[in-house]
């Protein structure tokens, strides 16, 4: 094991997001008025930072940290820059946005910042308890994150409901947690995986009750069905730089500790837990789209969204757990991660400069109205990212969604690959309706002036673009961070 200040090297983006939030929070409470751009420009440099940081150790061997709690290979560094990447967008989008609603409060960036240390802890957790601290890092700040909104009761509505239902899910986790350690002895991912081993595909019910109550805790930080019911009201209510957030770094650091715990602890008797995750997708994939299609709220409807898509990349899950050489399904995983990472992040940067006058989230389809033609160049982003979402050639979308459906037909999992065919043939629908009402139905409503938001805008379409066409970089480097997980 390395020694404690080669575990803090190892661990520097953490140390860094978490020793800039106390910083912040500090600073936040002793600057009275909040320097605005200020706060801004040092937590977007901070997450830049930690970004730059992950990326100088991608080339370096798997190493374990802080007594095996974590684990700094190839796998955790490609999730780690997924979720960051996911905050740096959103803090981009969060300054102008912020005063338009008119939250003026410093510890909305700390707050970021330690959401964003939680999730770098759920990519590289080794451990369960290490998996459950990171988790509650991220959640309470995100937490709080949704109900910044003070004076916004559908802001706290948000918050008090995604709390509520948060805690029960991190209770039945604990749970599971306790079961594990009950029936192995170790709440270590790698003893885990031996005694799996030794099992012979036939665990011990403690073991398997315990795998079936993380898999609710999973399923609800996921928004996996049944399990997806907070996500609409919780999209809807929180401010858009926070769904964003939530959209992105959350869900990639959930799958990121999902499929750990899934690939490289259950690894070949993955195959005890097909069953459940086999339906755990096919529900997702089938709700999701299905709630979507008469969604009027673009908020909602990116929730619903969101829900469908756990459901693909619960496909790419369920593909491994089937059949043990079809290990490069994780690699599907982790590119559409990606991929639908930079979807929201161009369709979130749009809906942030949907604003009222009374500084309120005016994000009702309706509002698209004649976009195509008082704003083309806004119009054509989201247009972008909108056929991404829908799977679409050329785009970074249609590739992910064709390597996921690869590798579950690979994996003879044909029945689930249908299914989700047949979800991704009702997305198009919803994901070319707003397009219909910004080229094809007449109006004029004017969007926030945010040259940051269109900057966010034209790097997620080219980035779309760039890797729909020219793929093979990323598809390689999503392989190789699943080689490394499996060992």
């Amino acid at each position: 094991m390395a020694p404690v200040l080669d575990s803090v090297l190892l661990a520097a983006p953490m140390m860094l997001l978490a020793f800039m939030g106390v910083v912040m929070m500090v600073a936040a409470a002793v600057l009275r008025p909040m320097p605005r751009t200020l706060f801004w420009g040092v937590s977007a440099a901070t997450v830049a930072g930690a970004l730059v940081l992950v990326a100088s150790g991608a080339g370096a061997a798997a190493t374990d940290a802080f007594m095996g709690m974590l684990r700094v290979d190839a796998y955790g560094h490609f999730f780690a820059a997924v979720s960051l990447l996911g905050g740096l967008f959103a803090l981009v989008v969060s300054d102008s946005y912020l005063e338009r609603i008119g939250v003026r409060v410093g510890e909305y960036y700390a707050l970021v910042l330690f959401a964003l240390c939680g999730m770098l802890g759920m990519a590289y957790s080794n451990d369960l308890m290490m998996t459950f601290i990171s988790l509650e890092v991220m959640s309470i700040a995100i937490y709080a994150l949704c109900a910044i909104k003070r004076a916004d009761e559908r802001a706290v509505e948000s918050g008090f409901k995604y709390f509520i239902l948060g805690a029960f899910s991190s209770g039945i986790l604990l749970y599971g947690v306790a079961m594990i350690f009950g029936a192995t002895g170790s709440t270590s991912l790698t003893t885990l995986a031996r005694v799996l081993a030794e099992s012979h595909g036939e665990p011990s019910r403690l073991l398997l009750l315990g795998g079936a109550l993380l898999f609710v805790g999973f399923g609800f930080k996921v928004a996996s069905v049944p399990f997806h019911m907070w996500a609409p009201d919780v999209y809807q209510g929180a401010p858009t730089s926070v769904t964003a957030l939530m959209a992105s770094g959350v869900k990639a650091a959930s799958f990121a500790a999902f499929g750990r715990v899934v690939i490289g602890a259950m690894g070949d008797d993955a195959s005890v837990w097909v069953s459940a995750l086999w339906w755990m997708a096919a529900l997702t994939m089938v709700v999701g789209n299905l709630a979507a299609l008469v969604q009027d709220n673009l908020k909602r409807m990116f929730a619903y969204s969101s829900i469908a898509h756990a459901g693909y990349l619960l496909m790419a899950l369920v593909s491994v757990g089937g059949a043990g050489e079809a290990h490069p399904a994780l690699g599907s995983l982790a590119f559409y991660m990606l991929a639908y990472t930079f979807m929201n992040a161009g369709a979130f940067a749009v809906l942030s400069l949907m604003t009222d006058a009374n500084g309120d989230d005016a994000v009702d389809i309706e509002r698209l109205s004649g976009l195509g033609k008082s704003h083309p160049l806004i119009a054509a982003g989201l247009s972008l990212c909108l056929i991404s979402l829908a799977g679409l050639p050329p785009t970074m979308g249609f590739v992910g969604k064709f390597y996921l459906f690869s590798a579950a037909v690979g994996a003879g999992q044909i029945g689930l690959a249908i299914i989700g065919a047949i979800g991704a043939a009702a997305g198009v629908y919803y994901y070319l309706r707003p397009m219909i009402y910004m080229y094809m139905k007449e109006g004029h409503n004017e969007l926030a002036v945010d040259g940051r938001a269109r900057v966010a805008l034209v790097v997620s379409s080219i980035v779309l673009l760039a890797f729909g066409l020219m793929p093979g970089a990323v598809l390689a480097w999503a392989d190789a961070s699943v080689r490394s997980v499996l060992g």
